[in-house]
């Protein structure tokens, strides 16, 4: 099993209200693509909401920095607990999947569970997020990544929306386990695209769609 990633720049279109993220969670019937090219490697995952409260799709992943292998499986999308308040949201998110990890031609049973939690208002953005994985004869760890971000100036959703954020990543499995990316996010109506470049010199590039 080999992952086919997409290592070249693209925008996609994804609905969004004003906040400057989208969820695991769309609205009921909708279907999100992502994309994530960053030092851990490339990730491509497709979900389907069912209800307000969960998704299921499929998740794949080249991991990169470390031992290179693929993952694919299964995963379930969970909102456990949502905040609306009047000038912003809070919200903790579950992501649990399973699947087969490829390693040196061999397929290995790997696991992942992961806790996402943010606040987000039309000025600033706050979330943490740790995931551990298990991937029998490859790898076993526990990553973390926090971000923070600032609305330079308030946009409407006709308008185009920039945030400019930093994110840091404790990742023990990797090569350079400890990386901060300074990045800018923009969006316009429907569309989102963010770019950075990290303290151990790779480029990110993350995409999002929802139809």
């Amino acid at each position: 099993m080999k992952l086919l990633t997409i290592k070249i720049p693209a925008i996609a279109i994804v609905l969004l209200p004003h906040y400057a993220e989208a969820k695991p969670i769309s609205y009921v019937g909708g279907v999100m693509a992502m994309q994530e090219n960053d030092e851990t490697g490339h990730t491509l995952s497709l979900d389907y909401t069912l209800s307000p409260n969960y998704a299921v799709g499929l998740y794949a992943k080249e991991e990169e920095n470390g031992k290179h292998f693929d993952t694919i499986g299964p995963q379930l999308n969970t909102l456990i607990k949502r905040w609306n308040m009047p000038d912003g949201q809070a919200n903790i998110f579950n992501m649990t999947g399973a699947g087969d990890s490829h390693y040196h031609g061999s397929d290995n049973f790997s696991a992942w569970s992961s806790i996402l939690a943010d606040y987000e208002s039309r000025r600033v953005f706050t979330s943490y997020e740790i995931r551990g994985m298990y991937a029998d004869h490859v790898e076993t760890s526990v990553w973390q990544r926090a971000r923070v971000g600032v609305a330079p100036y308030l946009a409407n959703y006709d308008d185009l929306n920039t945030w400019f954020m930093v994110q840091v990543d404790d990742h023990p499995a990797k090569n350079q386990s400890f990386v901060v990316t300074p990045l800018v996010r923009f969006f316009y109506k429907t569309a989102l695209v963010e770019a950075g470049y990290s303290s151990n010199h790779h480029v990110m590039l993350n995409w999002q769609w929802q139809f």
